[in-house]
Order: structure tokens, then C-alpha cells, then sequence
């Protein structure tokens, strides 16, 4: 079989090049390199460690100005024994800052963009923005405000370079110079590179306890949502492209779920087990009772194809129905991610083949996607996928693509 096509690119990383595939030329990490889990790097050269340093007390948080940032003294180290946060704050007023480090760290480099600078504090900052809690809604029972990933983050250094991660990719969707974009979306991936880093070593041996638990679970659960959103925005160069990492991130999900599965039992005394227990009940829904997806049902009993197949379509379908009804014609961002969580291996495999019918019913979600459009995290990722899986399935398979072209009317 002949190798597939790809435009060289004289700034791409040595990696892509090495396999002699198309590098979108991110740093520090292209998004080939970020889906197949290996080190990226450039020839020019490599992208420096991101590192938050943070004012050890509440007196340098006050007197530490902007300007004066990249010059600061030596930045802390972040090591196992971080302490921090002595006062219980409100989770929703917004926080100010107050951590301290166990050892001094080496001085800050003013060449190292990562440094701390103004971009950290613009990041911090737009966490609290209207427009950053756009996607959250009060009045669904498993919303977990950003101000309690706020709060805990302040304690946790791989939280909070997650949740200025998440600013990131945030202000990347704001903007509309491209050279904006990339800036903030690369920001994105290294401060995620760089909370997976800590993650693991402040976590060398994966244990969860009554201590650590809310802090991997917000952790865990902010990674798949950044996941996701990275996706939905950034990964549209094809329809072939989208869905290798669509489905490598599905693994991430699955990890999610089984970090809330062992962390319930130390929730208990935490702010968040009422919510999280209602999120639960998503994984527990009684049978679907609406019609959206009967037509992807009667597309897998009539088509000739191996029984494990049509098991796996049917389970798939019979799930996203029960998405539909627990959404009532709008878009939340916890059915979004139940239904993902709840694919099976053997689904992942049929659309990673770009069966057919594995793409209809991802149309079908893309129907949700699109009732969510409002919201920043997934924008116009919706009307991309149906648009895109219709013109790979052709005319032919109009007819069972009816509902999803129908809804980008809506």
C-alpha cells in the first residue's frame, strides 16, 4: 500500500520528520508528538521548561508588580512537600494568592518566556472572567464552579499550571489574528505538558487517599475537558486527523472515570460529593424513552455486517440516546463526557477504520456538540464534524445523515 501523501514542512519537528509525516509545527509540542506520547523537539531548539513560580507569602503577593516579574529573585522549586494555603477561602470569592515552597530554586532565566511574567497573570486573572465561566450553569445539579478549581489549585502546583492551561486554550478561542492564536494556544499545550509533568512526580506511585483525592479528581477531570476543547478547536486539518485523536483522548476519559470511582469513597467530607454523586447518576440512567437516534438503530439492524459489530453500534447508539434525554434539547457539558466515557473498545476500533456506520453515530453527537456551540469549550466543533463526515460518506448516505444536517438549521 502506497504511503499517504503529506506537504513537507521545513518547520517541523524532528520527530514528524522521522516518521515522515506532517507536522502542524506547535511548540513546545506538536500535536503529532502530544497524541502518540513522545518528546518533541526542534532543530532550532527546545522549548524551555514552563515553570509558575508563585510569591511564598501574602506581602510579596501585594508587592510584586507586573513589570517587575521576569525580574523577580530565585523562583521556587516545586517539590512533594509544597505547603500552602493556611486559611480557608470562600470557593466563590476569588482567591488571591498565597503559596510557599519548602527549598529555593535556581534564579529566573529573563529569556525563558515561561518564566513568570504578565502572560501568568493575565492567565490567572481570566480565570475569574464572565467570559471564562460562560460554559458554567448554576442550575444543573453536577456544575462544580471554576472558583473550587481555583481554590484547591492554589495548593497544588499540577493544578493550577492545568487550570492556566485552561485560560490559554480559552483566550486562544477569543482571538481571531492567527498569530494570537498560536501564541496562546502553545502557551496551552506546554502549561498541560508541564502540569502532566508534576502530576507525575508529585504522584510516583498512583495512590489515591482522603488527602489527595479532590485534588486528582478536579485535576483528572480539568486534562479531559482541556482534551476535548483542544480537539474540537485545533485538530481540523481532516476528518482523518480529528478522529485519530478524538479517540487516543477517549483513554484519557476512561481514566477520569476511574479516578471518580476510587476517590468516592474519600469524598464524603469534601464540598464536592453531593455534586459528584448527581454527575454519577449519569453512568446509571434508565432506559432511553426519546427518538433521535431510532434512525441510527434501523441503519445497524439492516446493515450486513459482522454481529460484534452491530453490538457495539447498538450499546453506542442505545447510550447517546439516553444522552439525549438526560440533555432536554440543550447541551451539557457532563453528557458530553458520560457518553464518551461509556464507548466501548470495540466502537473506538470501528471508527478509528472509518466504518460508516461508527461515523454516523458520531454525526449524532455532533448534534450535541452543536446545541453547545455557545459555549467557548466547544464552538463550532459540532457543525465540523457532521459537515465533514457528510461529505466523506458521500450521497449515498444522506438519508441516514438526515437528523444531523438537519439540526445544523437549528
Amino acid at each position: 500500500m502506497s504511503r499517504r501523501s503529506h506537504r513537507k514542512s521545513r518547520n517541523g519537528c524532528l520527530q514528524c520528520k522521522k516518521r515522515h509525516i506532517r507536522c502542524d509545527g506547535f511548540a513546545p509540542i506538536c500535536a503529532n508528538c502530544r497524541g502518540a506520547e513522545l518528546e518533541c523537539s526542534y532543530l532550532k531548539n527546545r522549548s524551555p521548561p514552563i515553570l509558575l513560580a508563585l510569591p511564598s507569602n501574602r506581602a510579596d503577593a501585594h508587592a510584586t508588580s507586573p513589570s517587575s516579574l521576569s525580574n523577580a529573585s530565585p523562583a521556587p522549586s516545586i517539590s512533594n512537600s509544597d505547603s500552602i494555603i493556611t486559611r480557608r477561602n470562600d470557593v466563590n470569592a476569588v482567591p488571591s494568592i498565597h503559596v510557599s515552597f519548602s527549598e529555593p530554586g535556581p534564579p529566573i532565566n529573563p529569556q525563558d518566556p515561561f518564566s513568570i511574567n504578565e502572560i501568568h497573570l493575565e492567565l490567572f486573572m481570566n480565570l475569574s472572567s464572565q467570559e471564562f465561566r460562560s460554559s458554567e450553569d448554576a442550575s444543573h445539579p453536577e456544575y462544580i464552579p471554576s472558583t473550587v478549581y481555583i481554590h484547591h489549585s492554589l495548593s497544588t502546583p499540577y493544578l493550577i499550571h492545568q487550570m492556566l492551561a485552561m485560560s490559554a486554550l480559552h483566550l486562544s478561542t477569543t482571538v481571531t489574528d492567527r498569530q494570537k492564536i498560536n501564541h496562546y494556544h502553545s502557551y496551552a499545550t506546554g502549561l498541560q505538558n508541564r502540569a502532566l509533568s508534576l502530576f507525575n512526580q508529585a504522584n510516583p506511585v498512583l495512590e489515591i487517599t482522603s488527602s489527595n483525592c479532590i485534588h486528582m479528581f478536579l485535576f483528572s477531570s480539568a486534562v479531559g475537558v482541556h482534551l476535548l476543547c483542544d480537539t474540537l478547536h485545533y485538530q481540523r486539518q481532516s476528518l482523518d486527523s480529528f478522529i485519530e485523536k478524538f479517540t487516543h483522548d477517549i483513554n484519557v476519559y476512561r481514566g477520569v472515570l476511574a479516578v471518580v470511582n476510587q476517590c468516592s469513597p474519600s469524598f464524603r467530607e469534601q464540598e464536592i460529593a453531593p455534586r459528584l454523586t448527581l454527575s454519577r447518576v449519569f453512568l446509571q440512567l434508565p432506559e432511553p424513552t426519546g427518538s433521535e437516534c431510532n434512525d441510527i438503530l434501523k441503519l445497524v439492524n439492516a446493515s450486513n455486517i459482522p454481529e460484534s459489530s452491530r453490538k457495539a453500534y447498538q450499546k453506542t447508539s442505545i447510550d447517546l440516546q439516553r444522552m439525549f434525554d438526560a440533555a432536554q434539547g440543550k447541551s451539557r457539558v457532563a453528557v458530553l463526557f458520560t457518553w464518551l466515557i461509556l464507548l466501548s473498545p470495540d466502537y473506538v476500533a470501528l471508527l478509528r477504520l472509518g466504518e460508516p456506520e461508527a461515523l454516523v453515530i458520531l454525526t449524532f453527537y455532533a448534534v450535541l456538540l452543536h446545541r453547545g456551540r455557545h459555549m467557548w469549550l466547544i464552538g463550532d466543533g459540532g457543525r465540523f464534524l457532521i459537515e465533514a463526515i457528510s461529505d466523506r460518506l458521500g450521497e449515498s448516505w444522506r438519508g441516514w445523515l438526515r437528523f444531523p444536517i438537519e439540526a445544523l438549521q437549528e
